[in-house]
């Protein structure tokens, strides 16, 4: 099936008609912002996934990645992740942070996200980690690509 996997980087002024009706049928409140942008995969004409990338307090993030439920395990996402990796290679985006669930480790380790020390991380992150921790009992981790 992933074959017929196409990515596309969409900004994120371009997004709000494509992503946010995704992140609903997903079941997620986030919402593009015109200053992200996106690695969108599609099926035929059909959006299946996304990664988001921002820049915030000059620090540039992987955001969020949601892959359609029913087509996780398909290398869907590890070809976004090749696209966004290539991404940041090109624009010398580094270092490169992101808050994983702790189980996803691996899967950013592909594209050279390291996992990191949460006082090696910024401020800023530090304090969103605080209020994801306490608004769930998932566990997260810090991670870096350098």
């Amino acid at each position: 099936m992933t074959t017929a996997v196409r990515i596309q980087l969409i900004t994120g002024s371009e997004a709000a008609s494509t992503v946010d009706p995704f992140y609903e049928q997903e079941g997620k409140s986030h919402r593009a912002r015109k200053s992200d942008l996106f690695f969108a995969a599609f099926i035929e004409n059909t959006i299946v996934g996304v990664c988001r990338f921002c820049i915030e307090e000059n620090t540039p993030l992987l955001r969020s990645m949601i892959i359609h439920a029913p087509l996780r395990s398909q290398k869907i996402g590890a070809k976004i992740l090749e696209n966004f990796a290539q991404y940041l290679d090109k624009n010398n985006f580094r270092p490169t942070y992101c808050i994983p669930y702790d189980h996803l480790g691996n899967f950013y380790g592909l594209i050279g996200f390291k996992i990191i020390n949460e006082e090696d991380a910024p401020a800023f992150l530090r304090e969103r980690i605080q209020t994801y921790r306490k608004n769930t009992s998932d566990t997260f981790m810090f991670m870096r690509r350098d």
